[in-house]
């Protein structure tokens, strides 16, 4: 089973209009199960109904996934046993991987509840949590990967959160038209359930072949070459960045404290994981173990990193990076695409400016502040990542 075959039983299903997601829900897979490393958390971002439950779901045909429809406080460790036997989940799986086809749901509880679920998640990723309850201390050790999947109001609801330090590798979906789902629909007339029991067997024989693969020839080391090296650093920086917490004052909306950044270490090593799978899925695809990490597997770590931080901040950056030279608030909001008020882009600009991704110009006279873009590799990077490079590209052909 390869992946191609994979993404061509997939296709006569729904519409995949992003050319990664597959890669991106099996390496996870592959990353978490077949690599000795660090785990891999990956959270599928899309609107509602935007594709994201259908990809992960035929998950649960790989052993060692185990689907999660909700978590309390109590769920992940309770020490509360029946009959002798335990029924806290990581005492039960001990390690493998979790999936939530919703995880949104669960940031939704109160605060309370949200936050001590969270606090227990982080301590899951770094292998190792206890609890003391009231029938004594219990502990789990072992390795948990993650994939879920949100709809865009996670970076709202885990913006509080993340001065903790953010464990979730976010991966944007992108999302066909209405025509374009509406015409696979009439195509193709098939339930979510059906698509489900049509395309689990095939992530699992993947899954297998792969460790097989691996088996036969050994894993070879991860080969990115200086150049690919510098993206995925500066990929890893820009995640730090964007999901800094940075903290403003209710009243006049300014930056009043130092912004709360997270060193770059863990991003590296996810990201580093998530090359090394898809490093051995290429090497299967083409059947020779001497395959090195391609260019096009870089562009999809730096939109892993892009879509690390909300869509207004991408969009405001997409202006920014397309635009020929620094702007006002005003003036980035009348873009068509964005279409704000002065003061709800200033909101998202001011953090940027906090963390140094973007700079500011005094405008003197009256005349307003303008921003603009700090570093010439800001801007490529955003470019690529957004796709929007691609756009600029295209229109350039157009004759006038």
């Amino acid at each position: 089973m390869k992946l191609q075959d994979v993404k061509n039983e997939f296709e006569k299903y729904i519409v995949v209009k992003d050319k990664w997601i597959l890669d991106v829900v099996l390496a996870n897979m592959i990353g978490n199960l077949i690599i000795i490393n660090d785990p891999v958390w990956t959270m599928i971002v899309a609107p509602s109904s935007g594709g994201k439950s259908t990809v992960i779901a035929p998950c649960v045909g790989v052993p060692s996934v185990y689907f999660v429809d909700d978590l309390t406080e109590k769920t992940l460790l309770s020490g509360f046993k029946v009959k002798g036997k335990e029924t806290s989940f990581l005492k039960v799986i001990g390690s493998g991987i979790m999936a939530f086809s919703d995880f949104t749901s669960i940031l939704m509880k109160n605060p309370m509840s949200r936050g001590e679920i969270l606090t227990q998640l982080k301590l899951v990723y770094d292998g190792k949590v206890s609890k003391r309850t009231g029938t004594g201390e219990t502990a789990w050790e072992g390795k948990i990967g993650f994939i879920g999947a949100a709809t865009p109001d996670i970076y709202h609801l885990l913006e509080s959160g993340r001065s903790m330090g953010e464990r979730f590798l976010y991966y944007w979906m992108d999302q066909p038209t209405d025509d374009e789902i509406s015409a696979k629909q009439t195509e193709a007339r098939i339930s979510s359930k059906e698509i489900l029991e049509k395309m689990r067997p095939l992530y699992h024989q993947y899954c297998v072949d792969i460790a097989a693969y691996k088996q036969k020839y050994g894993l070879p080391p991860l080969q990115v070459n200086e150049e690919q090296r510098d993206r995925v650093r500066n990929a890893a920086k820009f995640c730090v960045n964007g999901k800094a917490t940075v903290h403003t004052a209710f009243k006049t909306g300014k930056v009043d404290q130092m912004p709360n950044k997270a060193g770059v270490g863990r991003d590296n090593k996810m990201f580093d994981t998530m090359l090394h799978a898809l490093q051995i899925m290429d090497a299967y695809e083409s059947d020779d173990i001497t395959k090195t990490i391609s260019d096009n597997r870089i562009d999809l770590i730096e939109k892993c990193a892009y879509s690390s931080i909300n869509r207004e901040r991408r969009k405001i950056l997409e202006i920014m990076a397309t635009s020929d030279g620094p702007k006002s608030a005003s003036e980035i909001g009348a873009t068509k695409s964005l279409g704000f008020e002065k003061e709800s882009v200033e909101l998202y600009l001011i953090p940027l400016h906090s963390v140094g991704m973007i700079g500011k110009e005094a405008g003197g006279s009256g005349k307003a502040h303008t921003w603009y873009l700090k570093d010439e590799k800001m801007k490529e990077f955003i470019l690529r990542a957004s796709g929007a490079e691609e756009e600029v590209e295209i229109e350039e052909e157009i004759p006038l």
